[in-house]
């Protein structure tokens, strides 16, 4: 298995003299396995998640904990027939597998939950946002509660933030805080990196849900390894060594 090797190491030229009489300043080469590349192998709809950032794995370890419980596994094997049913439904509109997740963390995948401020149904849209998307709302009936109908919906909007934000990651940003918040904020930050940007705690945790999610029901193993905490520990290992290295390599290069 490929894995991930850092060397720090610490080189000292002596006057001008040519490159075949350079002295080299014997130390021991110090190797730490950092972590197996397959681990840090994570990307949502295909974009790479930057998990050699320390605070970024930190996040991301403590979704995957949250997510390692009895209510969720029950959850995971009562929910694969209707996930059958999402995925092609997104396909059609160009929308990624991944997002086929979100009625999991929206509503536990139940067709008649209402949150606060009036979202319902599997995929949780706003009444305003499901009437423009087609969906009929009145006394009798509420296409939000139809898996398939709300779906088609969902794809549709989920295409649509894509077309405006240009990555799935700002994306799956908008779906949870309204898209006109998170243009705002790439606009006052002059970011457009969902992971460099200031969101506020619910939209800063609502990719590594996603994340979390996907990776339980795709790779369990990987998920139990970071749920260990050995990952992170490693990577913060590599971290310090990371800064000692700097910190010789610059004191080598004031000396030399």
């Amino acid at each position: 298995m490929i894995r991930l090797i850092f060397m720090a190491f610490s080189i000292a030229i002596m006057g001008e003299s040519p490159v075949s009489e350079v002295e080299v300043e014997k130390k021991e080469l110090k190797e730490i396995t950092i972590i197996d590349s397959d681990l840090l192998a994570i990307d949502f709809c295909g974009e790479a998640i930057p998990l050699t950032e320390l605070r970024i794995a930190e996040r991301y370890q403590t979704m995957i904990r949250n997510y390692d419980n009895p209510t969720f596994r029950k959850l995971m094997t009562t929910t694969k027939k209707r996930m059958r049913i999402i995925e092609p439904i997104l396909k059609k509109y160009g929308v990624p597998a991944d997002f086929k997740y979100i009625p999991l963390i929206e509503s536990a995948m139940n067709d008649d939950v209402t949150s606060r401020k009036g979202a319902v149904g599997y995929w949780q849209l706003m009444p305003g946002t499901a009437k423009a998307l087609g969906l009929v709302i009145n006394d009798t009936r509420d296409d939000r509660k139809h898996l398939t109908k709300s779906t088609h919906a969902a794809g549709k909007y989920l295409r649509n933030l894509h077309r405006q934000l240009g990555s799935w990651t700002l994306v799956a940003a908008a779906y949870n805080a309204g898209p006109t918040h998170i243009q705002n904020k790439m606009d006052s930050q002059n970011k457009d990196d969902y992971f460099k940007l200031r969101l506020n705690s619910e939209t800063a945790r609502y990719i590594y849900k996603l994340l979390a999610v996907k990776e339980w029901f795709s790779n369990p193993e990987r998920s139990r390894e970071w749920g260990s905490g050995d990952v992170v520990d490693r990577l913060a290992d590599f971290k310090v060594e990371e800064k000692k290295a700097q910190i010789q390599l610059a004191k080598s290069s004031s000396d030399s």
